[in-house]
């Protein structure tokens, strides 16, 4: 395929990121779920929650799909975003947000709506705070 310079090449992979997650027969599970994983780990990068993590992790699934995937649309999965990791690094560079980790959610505000319903604002009830043996804040 040919591209313009005006062409995203980020968003170019990502679109076939989700075609083949769309495509997979789901016949067998590294295909079925390492398409689906690769999908998440590029809009993670488009929403701008990306770290080093996604790419580190795009490439191991890169390496799963190749050796484990049952027929050839698992096995090729991954290569245009490989191929594109490659040649325009840069264009998945500049949308991480950092090189360290990031959860694609905050899980405490996840709990936040259990919090509501069961009256419990209390430390223990909030995820990452660290609460003594009888509910202390430690």
């Amino acid at each position: 395929m040919v591209f313009g310079a005006h062409r995203d090449m980020f968003e170019v992979a990502r679109n076939f990121a989700h075609f083949f997650a769309h495509e997979s027969c789901g016949f067998c599970t590294p295909c079925r779920v390492g398409t689906t994983l690769v999908v998440n780990c590029m809009d993670k990068i488009a929403n701008g929650h990306g770290t080093q993590f996604e790419i580190n992790e795009i490439f191991k699934i890169h390496r799963l799909l190749h050796v484990a995937s049952h027929c050839g649309l698992g096995q090729t999965a991954c290569n245009s975003i490989f191929d594109t990791l490659q040649k325009f690094r840069p264009a998945y560079e500049r949308r991480l947000r950092s090189l360290d980790f990031e959860p694609a959610f905050d899980l405490d505000q996840a709990l936040a709506a259990a919090r509501q319903m069961t009256g419990r604002d209390d430390p223990g009830a909030h995820f990452g705070l660290q609460a003594g043996p009888i509910g202390e804040q430690a």
